[in-house]
């Protein structure tokens, strides 16, 4: 069947200079290799362009009650990615404008059941994950030996500290780290941030995915603060300037774990939480446990200084900046 060009109406949305490309599909059969479609659309000069491709769903929950949307989403590279923290917040501001109620807005995700509140074009989220921070952690990169913090905040982060990240090659050294064999397999993310005083600090980050430089985070902003906090620079509230805009992250940090521990409780590896149900899944939980399955960098080194961080949270602007349509080359129709 030979193919032809058929319109695709889609949202821009923004959320601080992170732009992703939105479609509802709740109310229509599921979109046919979404990846594909992303890497086609998200091509800056080629297409559309935009930093990736939110999918929102009608749950799939096993619960038939439950009527809660479900948050996809894929990369500009077409890879799927866990969440985005500028992504969701775009998320709730589109649901908000398709009629949701602003004071407390709730989607499902691959890291779990997040919240917000929409007030204007601002977007306060709040995400179900326990962030796990690993200190003083080394690499060598490019013949150099390289100190920085690994940070799981539902996604990787490698996070290094520099008195001026401006005159850094971001690009250059964030592939780098990025595909490094110690971050293998799933790479990571990568912050360049300065810390300007206890509740401020300017960042530049590298998202995997995207395979470049980005104008802002929300996950990366997060990441950068809690690296910061974990070494007693800074304390909730943060302010993170990025490239793009501002973001606001809130946290609380529970403890230094004990070697051999795996929770904020200090029980066990495997040993349900005294405030979770085992027979629940972790997204109905609000909780994950952000150390699963960690890298070669941490676990050669040991766990033994893992900071544990809860009640995450990130607030800044999230907004629509563009409706229209894309035109997709496929044997038929894309559903709408």
């Amino acid at each position: 069947m030979s193919k032809r060009r058929w319109p695709l109406p889609f949202l821009k949305y923004s959320g601080a200079g992170n732009d992703f490309i939105v479609l509802d599909a709740r109310k229509v059969d599921p979109i046919g290799n979404p990846g594909s479609l992303a890497k086609a659309l998200c091509r800056r000069g080629q297409s559309v362009g935009a930093d990736g491709l939110i999918v929102i769903e009608a749950s799939n929950a096993k619960v038939s009650e439950d009527s809660l949307p479900r948050m996809r989403l894929w990369n500009a590279d077409g890879s799927p990615a866990e969440i985005s923290g500028n992504g969701a917040r775009c998320v709730a501001r589109f649901l908000v404008d398709h009629g949701a109620n602003p004071e407390s807005v709730s989607f499902r995700t691959d890291i779990g059941l997040v919240t917000a509140q929409v007030t204007d074009d601002i977007c306060r989220l709040q995400l179900p994950i326990r962030a796990v921070v690993f200190p003083n952690r080394r690499l060598r990169v490019e013949g150099r030996h390289l100190t920085g913090t690994y940070v799981e905040v539902g996604v990787p982060f490698f996070v290094c500290f520099h008195d001026n990240p401006d005159e850094l090659a971001v690009r250059f050294l964030g592939r780098a780290i990025r595909n490094h064999p110690k971050l293998a397999p799933r790479g990571a993310n990568v912050d360049f941030v300065r810390v300007d005083d206890e509740q401020r600090l300017f960042f530049r980050v590298f998202e995997r995915g995207v395979e470049a430089e980005t104008l802002s985070s929300g996950t990366g902003s997060l990441a950068a603060a809690l690296a910061s906090a974990a070494t007693g620079k800074v304390a909730s509230p943060v302010v993170c300037e990025a490239r793009g805009a501002e973001l606001i992250v809130r946290f609380r940090h529970v403890a230094q774990a004990i070697a051999g521990t795996d929770s904020v409780t200090n029980q066990p590896p495997g040993e349900p939480s005294a405030d979770t149900n085992p027979d629940e899944p972790a997204e109905d939980q609000n909780v994950l446990d952000g150390s699963s399955n960690p890298p070669p960098l941490v676990t050669e080194t040991g766990p033994n200084d893992r900071i544990e961080f809860v009640d995450l949270e990130i607030e800044g602007d999230a907004m629509p900046i563009y409706r229209g349509e894309a035109l997709v080359q496929a044997a038929r129709a894309p559903r709408r």
